[in-house]
């Protein structure tokens, strides 16, 4: 996986001729003839676009060297007047030195051509951090795939079929690693068949390196006083595409934040979707409760849980954006420390990985207390960006326009000779039929295959609702052992128990004993001894995998094909789903994927069995 370490930022440096210059590499990021004309030039027409968008399917374009985004902008606007109707335009750009959000805002003022396309661009444009991050515009048409971090880590690690390629690393003698054998051995692995490539230069290092990776490599007229650039078609022979021409139909076991958002970017990508609940509305079991935090976790040696709850918090913010005020409430949220030594962890944390005070930041008990509106107990650290959301209202908004047929029981899988799979119910009537099932039916997933391949674990937990007291206001949740949210209609959640192997569903007085111990625990002030047992709360059932791991991707049996999970979230279904969700989809339709090769196998539901029988 693409290794966890700051990244030294790009300084906006703009030289006497007005071009945009790297102090770091000492050379331009584009022509003063016109950094716009030299991307519609090298990048647009070095690689025969726009006539190669004829088709009804994704093309995908890789880049190393994203600078300050101008070749995106100038292909995303390309794709907006020429781009197919049914296609979608997948850009993956590598960056090693990002620019940090304002000043990239700074940067990009120098053209206001582009000023509504930046703007939408800067939107949702991700803090310097390593790793994919992923930004959809245009309603899903355009999808942009930012890898932070070096190029001999980033290309190893990502999972694509490439139609074209836009070589933009600065000169190779001012920029020697960019321009590797490693590289372009990647450039070669990652190629479709036909794939083409374009670069500025003309280097006859680079037209080697390029023939010997399996393209016919020509020189092209360069832009304005260049003479010369390159311009490469891969020919040899390379794994099949296997990107999907047209969507069908799919079949999504379970409405709850896995299945509600597997079935929305599934039906976004064109699939005919339904869903089959067995309760008569959607986030009845876990992921009914009224609130849960959107937050990442963090640890000292960044380990896989870290990178994919980081990963995913960052993707579920920008999925969420839409829903802000209605089911997303970005309020930040307060993190108290267990103890000294928690604390210090912490401290290191940061200033090991140099993260940014806009993901977290150590706060005193004083300044949290004033972030949260009420005393708290301790030292903590305040997350930003982090927030609370309505999991119920987010299933509502991720089914809307698609079909779900509720209060139906599948209970059995069955095959086909037709390759299609069928739901059963009880009395073995079919409820519905397709070439696609996506598990998302927590524990009862593996009670639904019946050969134990899926063995989860059930987690029982209980949250509480805490009625909020007169005159006080909760600005933010605040957790530690437990946690407590907003109130949502005059009541807080805090919670919540948790008891591995447990799936008794009554509420238990003990438990909301132990629920207002852990309030006394992050807000020692607040609500005045209530009496645990006039209260009221609810019982959901977790499903986690034995490593704790979510379990997302095909089932890797023979008799399985066309059988995937999303499975195993846990209590992080607020924060995993988005991700997962676009993960999944991407594994389906064969496009890009938004996360890292290595994640992505870390997740395989493969990976349960083969542990177990080790």
């Amino acid at each position: 996986m693409i290794p966890f370490a700051p990244l030294t930022t790009a300084q906006p440096d703009f030289n006497d001729q007005g071009e945009l210059r790297s102090t770091l590499y000492d050379d331009i990021y584009a022509s003063a003839d016109g950094a716009l004309a030299q991307a519609a030039h090298v990048f647009v027409a070095g690689n025969d676009l726009p006539q190669r968008w004829d088709k009804d399917r994704s093309f995908v374009i890789v880049e190393t060297g994203f600078g300050a985004g101008i070749n995106f902008l100038v292909t995303w606007d390309a794709w907006r007047h020429h781009g197919s109707a049914g296609g979608r335009l997948h850009y993956i750009s590598v960056e090693k030195h990002p620019f940090q959000p304002a000043d990239l805002a700074r940067v990009l003022r120098r053209w206001p051509q582009c000023a509504e396309l930046s703007g939408l661009l800067l939107e949702q444009y991700p803090l310097p951090l390593s790793g994919f991050h992923r930004l959809h515009f245009d309603a899903g048409r355009v999808v942009l795939t930012l890898g932070f971090g070096d190029v001999a880590d980033v290309l190893p690690e990502l999972d694509a079929r490439a139609d074209a390629f836009f070589l933009d690393g600065f000169a190779p003698a001012r920029n020697p690693q960019m321009w590797s054998d490693s590289m372009f051995a990647q450039i070669a692995r990652l190629a479709a068949p036909g794939a083409t490539a374009a670069t500025y230069t003309a280097a006859a290092s680079v037209r080697e390196r390029l023939q010997r990776s399996g393209f016919a490599v020509r020189r092209a007229t360069g832009f304005a006083r260049k003479r010369d650039m390159l311009c490469a078609r891969y020919e040899r022979s390379n794994a099949p595409d296997l990107r999907r021409a047209s969507p069908s139909k799919a079949i999504v076991v379970g409405a709850g934040l896995a299945g509600s958002a597997c079935a929305a970017r599934l039906a976004a990508s064109g699939f005919d979707v339904e869903v089959i609940e067995r309760h008569t509305a959607s986030a009845t079991e876990a992921s009914g409760n009224p609130a849960g935090l959107v937050m990442p976790a963090f640890s000292l040696d960044w380990n896989v849980p870290t990178r994919l709850t980081v990963s995913a918090f960052l993707h579920a913010r920008r999925r969420l954006m839409p829903l802000a005020r209605t089911a997303w409430f970005p309020t930040g949220v307060l993190q108290l420390a267990r103890d000294d030594a928690h604390l210090a962890r912490h401290r290191q944390i940061i200033q090991r990985f140099c993260l940014p005070p806009e993901l977290l930041h150590l706060v005193s008990e004083e300044e949290g207390s004033a972030l949260a509106g009420q005393r708290v107990a301790t030292a903590g650290w305040w997350l930003p960006s982090a927030g609370w959301a309505a999991p119920a209202q987010i299933c509502r908004n991720d089914l809307a326009g698609v079909r779900v047929l509720f209060g139906r029981h599948a209970v059995q899988l069955r095959r086909g000779c037709d390759e299609q799979w069928e739901a059963l119910d009880a009395s073995e009537e079919v409820i519905a039929r397709a070439p696609l099932v996506i598990l998302a039916n927590a524990h009862a997933a593996g009670q639904l295959l019946g050969d134990g391949s899926l063995p989860l674990v059930v987690t029982r937990g209980q949250v509480s609702f805490l009625a909020q007291p007169a005159g006080a206001v909760l600005h933010a949740p605040v957790c530690r052992e437990g946690f407590i949210t907003p109130a949502v209609g005059g009541l807080h959640c805090i919670g919540a128990s948790y008891q591995v192997g447990v799936d008794d569903l009554n509420e238990r007085i003990d438990d909301h004993r132990d629920n207002l111990e852990r309030l006394r625990r992050v807000l020692p002030d607040y609500a005045a001894n209530p009496d645990p047992s006039v209260l009221t709360g609810r019982v959901g059932l977790r499903a986690m995998a034995p490593d704790r791991m979510p379990v997302m991707g095909a089932c890797s049996s023979p008799e399985s094909l066309g059988l995937y999970a999303c499975l195993g979230l846990a209590s992080r279904g607020l924060t995993y789903a988005p991700l997962l969700a676009e993960t999944l989809t991407c594994m389906i339709n064969g496009e890009p994927l938004p996360i890292e090769r290595g994640l992505a196998a870390r997740m395989d539901p493969g990976r349960i069995n083969r542990t177990l029988q080790t």
